[in-house]
């Protein structure tokens, strides 16, 4: 099931990327911040002339088990999507790391 919510099963360094769409024919910002456990970590933003364009951005974070990771659109902003995907949220685990 998607939620837009990523929770770390395991203790390890996983990488996330955002990419978002923006169609500014009203001229309003398109952003995105990447979110761990309630705390801003990256930010993706556009604000171009009429027109399509698109923003990205990612990280790589040091993750314990629940840690909670999802997209958060900026205040008054917004994002364009369709059929063909232009926003997409994802991530995955490049390693397991052991406690110590």
């Amino acid at each position: 099931m998607a939620s837009g919510f990523f929770i770390a099963p395991v203790r390890g360094a996983y990488h996330f990327e955002l990419y978002i769409g923006s169609y500014s024919g009203n001229y309003h910002s398109s952003g995105v911040y990447l979110v761990k456990n309630g705390e801003n970590v990256v930010f993706a933003h556009e604000r171009g002339p009429n027109g399509h364009s698109s923003a990205a951005n990612g990280a790589t974070l040091l993750l314990e088990p629940g840690d909670v990771v999802f997209p958060r659109l900026y205040h008054n902003s917004n994002i364009f999507d369709d059929g063909n995907h232009y926003s997409t949220f994802s991530g995955h685990l490049l390693f397991p790391c052991e406690t110590l």
